[in-house]
């Protein structure tokens, strides 16, 4: 069987049966069963002693847990890189991770409490030398932090290594993989999967289809040196209005400024259109979290040449 045909056995096995085992009680986070049972089933079959799970963005730890109890009886490691700088108010998750690993009585689950782009510019010091079998891209989603998690791991990848990005029903989440599949021929979009929404602006059975299945969205891709598998593209959205006046932000005197401000221009914006009812040229659904993917595939995989 090729590597090919693995990945996309284990990802239909994955959707239709979910977890490969059920959450401990005591795990929580954000993911969906078909992303996390995805994550279990592929590292339990690609990862040795030698290839290594690793994670960018842990949270309380659910995946890189889940993955590392998966992998207790392959002599792997699952390492997850967080500073926990962000959905952490109360400064608690470090050590809600590090006691569920306690209470779990894991060895192999190992947190890099780093900036995500220093741990990963050092990585091979900080995954004691080892290949990633299986990588899984969950940290800040705009568009530079996605493409330099990519960039900077390539080196580090194993040959047959399977790297997961999660929350691509953003379309600037889908762009920074377009560019990185562009730019680099030799690795391939094997899945893709995408709901109506951020599944924090759904409910009922919309909600429970994202929790049940990918969450937010996910691409699957692979190493093709080959060239067997067609190459495909995730759909985005390449707009001029929104990525080249990023340049205005960072040039202006106060860049942080205007970032804090986006709350309150929100509630500006809308009162604005209530009084001046003028048609903008991209508009959201939602208040926060706009994902434009509604229209986008639920199932779709790539084929070989």
């Amino acid at each position: 069987m090729s590597q090919f045909e693995k990945v996309v056995s284990i990802i239909k096995e994955s959707n239709e049966k979910g977890l490969l085992e059920e959450h401990n009680e005591i795990l929580t986070g954000y993911s969906g069963k078909k992303m996390v049972g995805m994550l279990q089933r592929l590292s339990a079959n690609l990862l040795n002693e030698n290839k290594c799970y690793l994670e960018v963005g842990v949270f309380q730890g659910l995946t890189l847990l889940s993955v590392a109890k998966a992998i207790s009886n392959k002599g792997a490691t699952a390492y997850g890189i967080d500073n926990f700088a962000y959905f952490d108010r109360d400064g608690k998750n470090f050590g809600i991770v590090k006691d569920r690993i306690s209470k779990l009585g894991l060895s192999n689950a190992k947190v890099i409490n780093m900036d995500y782009e220093d741990a990963l510019e050092s990585i091979s010091q900080q995954i004691e030398g080892k290949k990633i079998g299986v990588y899984f891209v969950d940290g800040p989603h705009d568009y530079r932090s996605q493409l330099v998690c990519l960039l900077l791991a390539m080196p580090h990848l194993a040959d047959d290594a399977v790297i997961i990005v999660d929350d691509c029903n953003y379309r600037h989440v889908r762009q920074a993989n377009r560019d990185f599949l562009i730019a680099h021929p030799e690795f391939k979009l094997v899945y893709q999967s995408y709901g109506k929404a951020h599944p924090l602006n759904l409910s009922g059975s919309d909600r429970k289809e994202a929790e049940e299945g990918w969450w937010n969205g996910v691409n699957v891709i692979v190493r093709d040196p080959e060239n067997r598998i067609k190459q495909k593209f995730p759909e985005t959205f390449r707009s001029r209005l929104l990525y080249e006046n990023e340049h205005g932000i960072h040039t202006t005197k106060h860049p942080d400024v205007i970032v804090k401000l986006m709350g309150i221009f929100n509630v500006i914006s809308g009162l604005f259109k209530t009084f001046f009812p003028a048609k903008a040229q991209i508009t959201g659904k939602y208040k926060e979290m706009n994902t434009y993917s509604e229209d986008l595939p639920k199932n779709e995989f790539s084929i070989l040449n």
